[in-house]
């Protein structure tokens, strides 16, 4: 008898585990204030609480993020449109799985950065200069192309140079490229210090309401874990209300992920729509960038 009830209790001690066990997950972000969200649900345990056991991978340019998605190195990274696009075209299998941040309409927080003693007023003056980009084809590249378009100027006669946010300081500076396209607070740092002046506000130029980044998995991964992207996108809609509420706090915790804090922050929103996607495919159509039509209602996760 005393057996036998040793043996039903090892038995429930080992089925336990497995129902009570965490989710790893490797999530990859690029130095960005748009995922905030992450990085306070990270600090303040909404993850934990979730049974989400969360590691913060910082990765200097979000394009590299991808490859590490598909070779099993990070189970969520931050995705772009035009990222997605490029994905889905090379078969990668990739899904958006939850809003990070939108472009901000009233308090723009990203701007064309041109090198102090350059006479560039507009976007035909960049015609035949080099311009630091987060990563070509990257949406902050694509909407300077845009822009650049819908100035009467042309891309085309720019030459891009990738370089991380962290980055783009310093090759102003040296001469390495002649303007940036930079996000808060890198480009609040440039302008305070003499760095660089503002040519434009192009993305608020483009339209309102613009989604920026999102979360992205491998879509086998994410529908065979409902529960599991129910709960991440839970996380973070708990950690957007956090931070209404706690702003002095978590501009602390940005300091600690990214190494600087935003005067402007994105909008943050889980909100996620296809329609937001259909914006940037009009574009990538417009730019030659895809060379087929984009399906975006097969790209999120419902």
């Amino acid at each position: 008898m005393l057996s036998l009830l040793s043996a039903l209790v090892l038995g429930t001690l080992f089925a336990l585990p497995a129902a009570a066990q965490n989710t790893k997950i490797s999530l990859g972000y690029p130095p960005a204030p748009d995922f905030l969200p992450a990085f306070v649900a990270k600090e303040k345990g909404f993850f934990d609480k979730r049974r989400l056991d969360v590691t913060m991978n910082r990765i200097a340019l979000g394009s590299n993020i991808p490859a590490a998605m598909v070779s099993g190195d990070l189970q969520i990274g931050m995705g772009s449109a035009t990222v997605l696009f490029d994905t889905a075209e090379a078969g990668l299998g990739l899904v958006a799985i939850a809003g990070a941040a939108r472009f901000p309409d009233k308090t723009p927080n990203f701007s064309v950065v041109a090198r102090a003693g350059l006479k560039i007023s507009g976007a035909r003056d960049l015609e035949g200069k080099k311009v630091g980009v987060p990563g070509v084809r990257n949406i902050a590249d694509v909407l300077f192309r845009k822009w650049m378009l819908q100035k009467g100027a042309s891309p085309a006669k720019v030459t891009y140079v990738e370089a991380s946010f962290p980055q783009m300081r310093d090759m102003l500076k040296g001469g390495t490229v002649d303007a940036v396209v930079a996000i808060d607070p890198f480009r609040s740092r440039m302008l305070g210090d003499g760095t660089g002046f503002k040519v434009a506000d192009y993305i608020a130029e483009l339209g309102k309401n613009i989604l920026a980044t999102f979360w992205m998995a491998k879509g086998d991964w994410a529908s065979a874990n409902p529960q599991v992207i129910r709960a991440f996108r839970e996380a973070l809609a708990e950690a957007v209300a956090y931070i209404e509420k706690n702003p002095e706090e978590c501009r602390k915790i940005e300091q600690k992920y990214i190494g600087l804090t935003s005067p402007i922050w994105p909008v943050f929103s889980v909100a996620l729509d296809p329609r937001d996607l259909e914006f940037y495919a009009s574009i990538s159509k417009e730019l030659g960038m895809t060379r087929k039509p984009v399906d975006v209602s097969r790209l999120v996760l419902k």
